[in-house]
């Protein structure tokens, strides 16, 4: 992973924070625990070495982070100026009232990003490939499943990017993503425009993307399929392994890198 620049270390320090302060509340919604591991792509299907009692299921997941987009070059440039103010953002209703960032889509290094996943996918049995309705993710997935038999393809509104406020946030109509990736299913996309924008003047908070993740980990529990991929973003996948899974190795709640791949077995147990 590229290194981080101080201010996004503060910011990054600050949002894992708040989403481990959130563990608690998702705890009391859930009648399971899952712990987690970092393991390595093809390693077997078998229960964490902490998990005492008999498992409901385990599943291995490969979660992967959205290549490099528009948006973070524009970010990345927007900071990088000697008036950066240290708190606004290219992609607001303020600075992009045309919303020219609208569910950003990967840039070239993006899509190489995605397409150098498939030295890695390319011999993994998937069962599964969940991705996020937004542009990014699921081309991301699709150019990282790109050759062989790719496993069907599920868009869960779950594994959007954190909602509101940012234009990149916003995805596009359902019905325009239906036509743009015909590969894959949205039949579990249920509204026609995305159900986190609002009003488009406030940031979905770290409690409700905590709660997200909880629900995915509830909805994951009810599928038959042990092993799957997921393409989604850095809020989600901070949400998810800082708030929602048992964790005890710092590397698995590092932050995504863009592009990043990384694979973990989960033990679903009761309390």
């Amino acid at each position: 992973k590229a290194p981080m620049e101080e201010h996004e270390l503060a910011e990054v320090s600050a949002k894992q924070a708040e989403a481990r302060d959130s563990a608690t509340a998702v705890d009391d919604l859930l009648h399971f625990k899952v712990l987690c591991e970092l393991a390595d792509d093809d390693a077997a299907i078998e229960q964490s070495s902490r998990c005492e009692e008999m498992p409901i299921v385990v599943k291995k997941v490969h979660f992967i982070r959205h290549g490099e987009g528009s948006h973070n070059v524009a970010q990345r440039e927007w900071r990088q100026r000697s008036e950066w103010d240290r708190t606004s953002e290219p992609y607001t209703l303020e600075t992009d009232p045309e919303m020219h960032y609208l569910d950003a889509e990967l840039t070239s290094k993006g899509t190489e990003q995605a397409r150098a996943l498939v030295q890695r996918t390319i011999r993994l049995p998937i069962e599964l490939l969940l991705v996020s309705p937004m542009r990014r993710a699921t081309q991301t997935a699709l150019l990282g499943f790109d050759k062989g038999s790719r496993p069907p393809t599920l868009a869960h509104e779950l594994l959007h990017e954190t909602g509101g406020r940012h234009t990149c946030d916003r995805r596009l109509a359902r019905s325009r993503l239906v036509e743009m990736y015909p590969q894959v299913d949205y039949s579990l996309i249920t509204e026609e425009d995305d159900p986190f924008w609002g009003d488009g003047l406030f940031r979905e908070q770290p409690s409700h993307m905590a709660v997200r993740a909880a629900r995915f980990l509830e909805w994951l529990l009810t599928r038959p399929e042990s092993h799957l991929a997921v393409a989604t973003h850095s809020g989600f996948l901070l949400a998810l392994f800082n708030s929602a899974l048992d964790v005890h190795d710092p590397d698995a709640t590092s932050w995504f890198g863009t592009g990043e791949m990384r694979t973990v077995l989960l033990t679903f147990v009761l309390k």
